[in-house]
C-alpha cells in the first residue's frame, strides 16, 4: 500500500529531527543521564515534530539495543512495532476525540498494570488541550505520581489552553516553526531519495508556502509531483497554489514601477485564478518587507532573510528603485489590509485598493496617520488661554421675560477664573443640558446687587464660608446665581437634578451663604422660601459627615472631599486676584 511522504519520512531517530535542536538536546541528555521525567508537555505549531519526538522517546526507552548517543536502533521488535504504531505498551490517544472523563477513567484503570513486553509504558496524548475540565481534573493525581514504569507525553498546539495545574506537573518543552532553509534541505533530501526531479525555485516556493510546517511542505510536494507527472516545477506549484508565487510577485513589482496599466491587468489575472486574498496579502507584505530590509541595510540585512540566491539578486537590483519610506508605507498598507481580507472582500475591491495605494506611494503621495497630541493637565489651562480668548462666566437675560422684568445678574466672572480651572468639555456620555436650554421667567429684584461687587469680592465671599468654601466653589462650577425678592437667592443649574443643586439647596448651606453675603456686602436678602426649603425632603448629601456641623473643620473637609469626588469637579487652585495684581505691579 502507498504511504504518504510525510508518513514515510517521519523521523525515526533524533538526528532526523529537523529544526528542533534545542528540544532534541534536552531529551537526549535526559535519556543519557537516566533522568527522564515522568511527564512532558510538547507545545508548538502544527507539523513541527511534537508527536514524532514523543515516539522517539518511547522507542529509546524500550529499545533493546540503543546506541551510545541514546538513539533507537530501529531494527529490534520494539522499535519496529512502535514505528508502525502497533506496540501495546505505547498508547497514543487523540485528545480531540477522547476528551471526556470516561476515557480518562479507563486510562487510570490501566495505568497501574505492568507493561506487557517492554520496560516502560508510554502514554502519548495528542491535542491534549481539547480535554474537558472534568477530564483534566481526573488526570491530575495520576499525572503527578504515576507508577515508576509509566511516562506521559502530552502534545498541544495551544499550551495556554492547558490548565496550569497540568502544566506544573509536566516538563514543558517548546517546539518552534521550522525555518525555510531547513525545509528546503529536507525537501531536496526527499526528492533525491525518491528520485524526483525538482526545480530549485519550486522547492523554495513550497517551503515558503508551508509556513514552518514540514508536514505541510511534504504534502504540497506530493501534490505538485502528482500534478507534474513525477517531476516538480515552478509552473506546477503555481497551478497548485493558484499563482502568486514569489517569482511571479517579483515580476509584478517590477512591472508596477515601469508599466502600471499592465500591472493592473496582471493583478486581475492572478485574482481570476482563485488565489486567496489573505495569502496574497501576506506574500505581498513579505516581499516588500524584504525589499525594505535590503534597502535600509543592504548586505548586512540579507542575513535576516530566508531567501534564495535568485531572490537576493532581485532584492539587490529592485531595492535601488525604492526609497525606504516608500517601502515602509507599502508594508503598513498591507498590514492594515490583511485583517480585512480575512473577513471577506471582493476581488475587484482588493485590486482597486492595491493599485490606488501603491501608485500613490510611487508618485510620492505617502499618507501618514496623524500622531495623537497628548497634553498634560497642568499645561491645559495655559494652552487654552493661548488658543482662544478667555470666556467669562456670566448670567444671560431670560429670553422669555420682558425687558422690564429682567432680573439683576451677579457677575461671577469677577475673580472666579483665579479660583478654579476652566471647565473641561463634556464627555460623550455626559448628557448635561446647557444653561441656555433651561430658561425660566423669574420676577425682578428691587435691589441692585451689581454695584456691590468689586475686585476680589468673590474670594472674600468664599473666605467667609469657612471649611465649606472649596465645596461651594465646586458647586458654583455647575450653577448660575440671581436674586428674587420673593425667593431670595435662586440658583440655576446646568442639569437638574444634580449633586450641585442638592448641596446648594440644603437649608444649612443656604443660611451659611446668606450670612456670608451679609458679612461681605452688608446685604440682607429676604428668605421667603426658607420654610419651604426646611420642609423639603433632605438630599443624601445632607447626611454626609459634617453636613450639619458648620464649625467643625475636619468634618467639613470630609464632606468637601466626598462631594468633589461625586460631582467630578476639579478645583485646581485658589488664588486671590488682588495678589495676582500686586505681583504684576511688582514685576
Amino acid at each position: 500500500m502507498y504511504i504518504s511522504l510525510y508518513r514515510k519520512y517521519r523521523p525515526q531517530t533524533f538526528s532526523d529531527m529537523v529544526g528542533q535542536s534545542a528540544a532534541v538536546s534536552v531529551l537526549q541528555r535526559s535519556l543519557k543521564d537516566k533522568k527522564l521525567g515522568h511527564a512532558y508537555l510538547f507545545s508548538g505549531p502544527r507539523g513541527c515534530g511534537k508527536t514524532s519526538a514523543a515516539r522517539l522517546v518511547a522507542k529509546t526507552l524500550n529499545c533493546s539495543n540503543p546506541t551510545d548517543d541514546c538513539e533507537p536502533c530501529g531494527v529490534c521488535a520494539n522499535c519496529v512495532s512502535i514505528a508502525v504504531g502497533e506496540h501495546l505498551d505505547v498508547i497514543e490517544i487523540d485528545g480531540a476525540s477522547n476528551r471526556g472523563i470516561g476515557e480518562i477513567r479507563d486510562l487510570k484503570s490501566h495505568v497501574n498494570l505492568k507493561p506487557l513486553s517492554s520496560p516502560y509504558k508510554v502514554y502519548i496524548i495528542d491535542e491534549v488541550h481539547m480535554l474537558t475540565e472534568a477530564a483534566f481534573n481526573a488526570l491530575l493525581k495520576t499525572l503527578e505520581e504515576p507508577p515508576a514504569n509509566v511516562v506521559f507525553m502530552l502534545a498541544t498546539t495551544e499550551p495556554h489552553k492547558v490548565p496550569v495545574t497540568i502544566r506544573s506537573r509536566c516538563q514543558h518543552i517548546p517546539f518552534h516553526r521550522i525555518s525555510t532553509n531547513d525545509m528546503v534541505a529536507r525537501i531536496n533530501y526527499v526528492a533525491s531519495t525518491e528520485e524526483i526531479s525538482a526545480e530549485g525555485e519550486a522547492v523554495w516556493e513550497i517551503a515558503r508556502q508551508a509556513d514552518g510546517a514540514l508536514r505541510d511542505a511534504l504534502s504540497l510536494m506530493e501534490q505538485a509531483v502528482a500534478l507534474g507527472n513525477g517531476s516538480m516545477t515552478l509552473a506546477d506549484v503555481n497551478n497548485l497554489m493558484g499563482g502568486s508565487s514569489r517569482s511571479e510577485l517579483e515580476k509584478w513589482v517590477s512591472e508596477l514601477r515601469a508599466n502600471p496599466e499592465q500591472a493592473a491587468a496582471a493583478l486581475n489575472d492572478m485574482l481570476a485564478r482563485g488565489v486567496s486574498l489573505e495569502r496574497l496579502s501576506e506574500s505581498f507584505f513579505t516581499l516588500f518587507r524584504d525589499l525594505w530590509i535590503y534597502a535600509a541595510w543592504q548586505e548586512k540585512g540579507a542575513g535576516a532573510l530566508d531567501a534564495s540566491e535568485e531572490e537576493l539578486v532581485f532584492l539587490r537590483d529592485e531595492s535601488k528603485n525604492w526609497r525606504p519610506e516608500q517601502l515602509k508605507a507599502v508594508c503598513a498598507f498591507f498590514a492594515k489590509l490583511l485583517p480585512r481580507t480575512r473577513y471577506g472582500m471582493r476581488q475587484e475591491v482588493f485590486a482597486g485598493l492595491v493599485m490606488i495605494e501603491l501608485t500613490n506611494i510611487l508618485e510620492g503621495k505617502i499618507t501618514q496617520p496623524a500622531a495623537p497630541q497628548i497634553q498634560s493637565r497642568t499645561a491645559a489651562p495655559a494652552a487654552k488661554s493661548q488658543a482662544q480668548p478667555q470666556v467669562t462666566k456670566e448670567f444671560r437675560p431670560r429670553e422669555t421675560a420682558p425687558a422690564s422684568a429682567q432680573p439683576n445678574m451677579v457677575p461671577w466672572d469677577d475673580g472666579f477664573d483665579d479660583l478654579v480651572a476652566p471647565k473641561k468639555e463634556p464627555r460623550r456620555h455626559d448628557r448635561s443640558v446647557p444653561v441656555q436650554a433651561q430658561v425660566q421667567t423669574t420676577p425682578a429684584c428691587t435691589v441692585d446687587f451689581k454695584e456691590s461687587f468689586g475686585d476680589g469680592d468673590l474670594s472674600k465671599l468664599l473666605s467667609h464660608l469657612g471649611p465649606k468654601a472649596l465645596t461651594f466653589a465646586a458647586a458654583f462650577l455647575h450653577a448660575d446665581l440671581y436674586s428674587d425678592e420673593e425667593k431670595g437667592w435662586v440658583f440655576e443649574f446646568e442639569k437638574s437634578p444634580s449633586l450641585a443643586e442638592s448641596f446648594l439647596n440644603i437649608p444649612q448651606n443656604r443660611r451659611l451663604f446668606a450670612k456670608a453675603v451679609k458679612e461681605v456686602w452688608a446685604i440682607d436678602t429676604p428668605e421667603s422660601a426658607k420654610a419651604q426649603d426646611e420642609a423639603a425632603e433632605p438630599s443624601f448629601i445632607a447626611s454626609l459627615p459634617g453636613a450639619d456641623d458648620e464649625e467643625d473643620a475636619g468634618q467639613g473637609n470630609s464632606e468637601m472631599g466626598t462631594v468633589l469626588k461625586l460631582m467630578g469637579a476639579e478645583v485646581l487652585y485658589v488664588k486671590d486676584k488682588q495678589d495676582e495684581d500686586s505681583e504684576e505691579q511688582d514685576a
